[in-house]
């Protein structure tokens, strides 16, 4: 028997009331079950015998379930709280005379992905198991309350989607900021938004949120000025310095020195880099004694330091102070959940205000820009987005047709590569000789950049295997050698449906 039980009204008004589910066949345990999620002012509700729940990741929040004896290492208990745990529940067992198992028994189930087990024979078993309720279900209400705050923040600080991985980053901006000496390392790639990044860092910080933020591209500094720019120099220190030039280090006192693309930076000025994080201190071109300077610096790059360090293009002391903390901003391709609010966001700032309403964009606009690869990233979604609104008509919702030629043909490309061939079976697979890899067409597709063309080989290898089992997700993680868990992560990083 199963009994289904959600929030009672005045929790379920926002209309994502959590499911607890409870795998039980003993009246006595389950009148023990009912009393502990009762006082938790849940409500119990039949759920058929047939129940799908296992098959559809997501749809509950906290799975009960009854464990009939000691678990032998392959026993499908194990193999349901493994289930039930990759579909994003929080499992908690329970079986009497639990606590008399065996360590490595007991740990079976914590291994399956249970997060506690009961003794269901105990006197205190409902009291237990309800101030295990309470506690989840008030971390519950305490993370959305936390996802709201920070979303907010996000807004405000212009930073736009709603994506785990967008807010993962967004969560450790607000970590660093907190301390606001450390230098730190923002990684990512072309146009995924490091300087929006390095803003908020700037913002959050309560110290220097009030002093300035001076943005520097390292790449774009004239080579025979890049030194009197950073550093600044005196009056006559060279042929037309005919004033003294503070240089931006100290133009940022007191705020946050955002050095852009900082891998550009010849070795030579990495060293006195290095310096000034150190000692704090500068020496202008052509003066005499450093000048003390409290700035934090923060750096950005879409190059592989590490690997520059291995080539000695980088100096492995400066690589080393500035990732004393570091911050990944994921690319689009990682987060194609925030496209459809991105394109709003541009939407609503490209249109002219005191034109007609707000113009829209249609779902296949939007679905269409998910598909395609945009090594660009988020700038680049913008330029597409800006570009369709010249080409559209005043009014109408954006559509396919106001997509740039080179998009049509890549998704025109994908439309091919991904057409349904017949499900062969185990044997055929086996046997099948690998495909030749167009190498340099995938890279062009990548922009030559490894990190993206590794990404549309794997979707295309995850592609493959749920095409060829038909769409079973298990079937498909044998053929790959990866875990179901896994299969579903990568489906869901690449939108791909079974």
């Amino acid at each position: 028997m199963a009994i289904e039980f959600v929030y009672d009204e005045a929790d379920t008004r926002g209309g994502d009331a959590r499911v607890v589910v409870v795998y039980e066949s003993r009246i006595k345990t389950v009148t023990a079950v009912d009393e502990a999620v009762s006082r938790c002012q849940l409500t119990p509700r039949p759920l058929p015998a047939d129940s799908q729940v296992l098959r559809r990741p997501g749809d509950c929040g906290i799975a009960l379930v009854a464990v009939a004896g000691q678990p032998s290492l392959h026993a499908p208990v194990l193999v349901s709280v493994r289930r039930l745990t990759d579909a994003g529940c929080t499992v908690l067992c329970y079986a009497d005379g639990a606590a008399g198992w065996p360590l490595g028994v007991q740990c079976r189930l914590l291994i399956a992905g249970a997060a506690q087990l009961f003794d269901s024979s105990t006197a205190s078993f409902a009291d237990e198991l309800h101030t295990r309720l309470r506690e989840l279900r008030t971390a519950e209400v305490d993370a959305k309350r936390d996802s709201q705050r920070l979303q907010q923040q996000m807004l405000d600080l212009g930073i736009v989607g709603s994506s785990p991985e967008i807010i993962a980053m967004f969560r450790s901006i607000v970590g660093v900021s907190a301390v606001s000496d450390i230098p730190v390392l923002i990684v990512g790639e072309t146009g995924t938004g490091k300087e929006l990044a390095a803003r908020a860092i700037h913002q959050l910080d309560a110290r220097r949120r009030d002093r300035p933020f001076v943005p520097v591209n390292c790449g774009a500094i004239n080579a025979g000025l890049v030194e009197s720019e950073l550093f600044g120099h005196r009056r006559g220190a060279f042929t037309g310095a005919d004033q003294d030039r503070l240089g931006l280090i100290r133009a940022a006192r007191g705020g946050v020195l955002f050095l852009d693309e900082v891998g550009d930076l010849e070795v030579g000025l990495q060293g006195k880099l290095l310096r000034v994080l150190q000692e704090r201190r500068v020496l202008a071109v052509g003066d005499d004694h450093e000048t003390p300077v409290d700035v934090r610096v923060v750096a950005a790059t879409n190059r592989d330091l590490e690997e520059m360090v291995r080539t000695h293009h980088f100096r492995a002391d400066l690589f080393h102070r500035l990732n004393v903390l570091s911050i990944r901003v994921p690319a689009l391709r990682e987060r194609p959940d925030d496209v459809e609010p991105l394109v709003q966001h541009f939407l609503a700032h490209s249109v002219d205000r005191t034109s007609p309403p707000t113009m829209a964009a249609s779902r296949e606009f939007v679905d269409a820009l998910r598909r395609v690869g945009l090594p660009g990233n988020v700038r680049q979604l913008e330029n597409v987005v800006r570009r369709a609104l010249a080409t559209s008509r005043r009014g109408e919702q954006l559509s396919l047709g106001n997509l740039p030629p080179e998009l049509w043909h890549e998704l025109s490309r994908t439309a091919d590569a991904t057409d349904s061939q017949p499900v062969p079976n185990d044997s055929t697979i086996r046997e099948e000789r690998p495909a030749a890899v167009d190498a340099v067409a995938v890279l062009n597709a990548a922009s030559w950049k490894l990190e993206r063309a590794l990404d549309l080989c794997e979707q295309q290898l995850v592609a493959a295997a749920l095409g060829a089992s038909g769409g079973n997700r298990a079937r498909a993680a044998r053929l790959l050698g990866i875990s179901p868990r896994c299969i579903f992560n990568k489906m869901r990083k690449y939108r791909l449906t079974a």
